[in-house]
């Protein structure tokens, strides 16, 4: 009797070590819903050697050289990167079914929603609303499971990050160590640097700023107290729950506000009372998977945080996300107005692009057309997206939406005028629509904080 031949799979991850650990986290993670395929991986040398220690026992297909991998036929590709050069090897790689951005007549293909999406994280989002975990499952196509609680364990060992000075000054970081050393004098203390990464991490605890390796221990079953300056959303963070997020608001901590949450994470206590200190769990209540949730006052850029998430679970999932509306500080409120104001003149100026788009689609639909006509509605199109363009660079809140319908407005696949002017008719009002929705989710928060608009 014949043995099924497996399917060969193709993912090309040739952007740095964090974006190739979090790839090798889901394959490790789902390596039973995958085991129908023979899995190759193509990726940097550089990102390869720095995590080299650690993932030889999660698979055998990890290669370096794309020579080989354009010279082997594949049932399906998948482009899990950002840079150019994997770009052009996804275009070349032969394969029955291509996922991910690849060039076809030069023009950039990108066939599904959640690659279009993780194209926009290009364009510097200011915070990274989908755990990249989240982003490649999805773009593989790999059903979520629900997060292993996580047992609460009797520390022995607690381990410092690098603190840079705008966090906590050198002085301050010595008065920290050498309190916890005087209150807990059998706890171990170490360097991050000092942890054995394939060694026992359940009893170690992480303080300090988000980083590859502590996010490596974390992953490893260390558990995380992350102190950072500002909300970076899901950026660098593990995926799980048991992990305690923070943030300074812009200022450094102080020793004794540390200290007072170190006492709590060892104590498996909550930290949420303390004013000084914004404080996120890690939470899984939505179908895309983690979640930034708020545990006291939180930044200014969380109540747009969670906009986004609410918007892009239904531009990508068609899910309705029910998140309770955070109470807004008047420096969050100030920041929302200051996004609707450009979010309305995006929409006013929508409204042009929309009627350039009418009159082509009218114009396509008549047999004796005029191309002058229709190219003057061209020219008008190309300039509104040029505008466009100018304002997602100075703003980073509205750009992702921006970046993600200019990509999806470029795949245009009709082969007659007529085609062509609908498949832009459907990409500009799904646009409109969208932008339409956020004004909307801004107007909600600034209703329920009892903010005139």
């Amino acid at each position: 009797m014949m043995l099924n031949k497996l399917k060969k799979l193709l993912i090309i991850q040739e952007d740095d070590a964090y974006f190739l650990f979090e790839t090798l986290q889901v394959i490790e993670k789902n390596i039973a819903i995958l085991k129908e395929f023979e899995i190759h991986i193509l990726v940097d040398e550089k990102a390869l050697s720095t995590l080299q220690e650690t993932i030889d026992p999660i698979i055998s297909g990890i290669t370096t050289d794309s020579e080989k991998i354009l010279n082997t036929e594949f049932d399906i590709s998948f482009n899990l990167s950002h840079n150019t050069k994997s770009l052009s090897c996804h275009t070349q790689v032969k394969a029955k079914n291509k996922v991910g951005p690849y060039f076809e007549e030069n023009r950039l293909i990108v066939p599904d929603l959640w690659s279009t999406y993780y194209l926009t994280l290009k364009g510097g989002a200011p915070f990274l609303t989908f755990h990249l975990q989240d982003i490649f499952r999805n773009i593989l196509g790999v059903k979520r499971k629900a997060f292993e609680e996580k047992k609460p364990e009797n520390f022995k060992i607690i381990a410092f990050g690098h603190f840079k000075s705008h966090l906590m000054t050198g002085d301050d970081l010595e008065v920290l160590i050498d309190k916890v050393h005087k209150h807990y004098p059998s706890l171990q203390i170490r360097d991050l640097s000092e942890i054995d990464l394939v060694s026992d991490l359940s009893r170690v605890l992480y303080v300090g700023p988000t980083c590859l390796n502590s996010l490596r221990i974390c992953e490893g079953g260390a558990t995380g107290l992350y102190l950072t300056s500002h909300f970076q959303g899901l950026n660098l963070l593990p995926y799980g729950p048991g992990h305690t997020y923070t943030s300074s608001r812009g200022k450094a901590y102080k020793t004794q506000d540390v200290f007072a949450m170190i006492e709590r994470k060892l104590n498996h206590q909550p930290l949420y009372d303390n004013p000084a200190v914004s404080i996120y769990g890690i939470d899984h209540e939505n179908l895309y998977g983690a979640y930034v949730q708020s545990l006291n006052a939180s930044d200014d850029h969380y109540p747009i945080y969670q906009s986004h998430v609410v918007l892009w679970n239904f531009l990508l999932n068609l899910f309705e996300s029910n998140l309770d509306i955070t109470h807004c500080s008047t420096s969050q409120t100030n920041l929302i107005k200051a996004n609707q104001v450009v979010l309305k003149k995006l929409l006013r100026i929508h409204d042009y692009a929309m009627s350039a788009v009418e009159k082509i689609h009218r114009e396509a639909k008549n047999q004796s057309t005029s191309a002058t006509n229709i190219e003057a509605h061209v020219k008008t199109l190309t300039e509104i997206d040029s505008v466009f363009e100018h304002i997602a660079a100075s703003h980073s809140m509205l750009r992702p939406f921006l970046d993600f319908y200019k990509i999806r407005k470029g795949q245009n696949e009709g082969k007659t005028l007529l085609e062509q002017a609908q498949s832009t008719f459907i990409a500009y009002s799904e646009e409109h629509q969208s932008l339409t929705a956020l004004d909307e989710l801004f107007s909600v928060t600034l209703k329920r904080n009892e903010v005139n608009i």
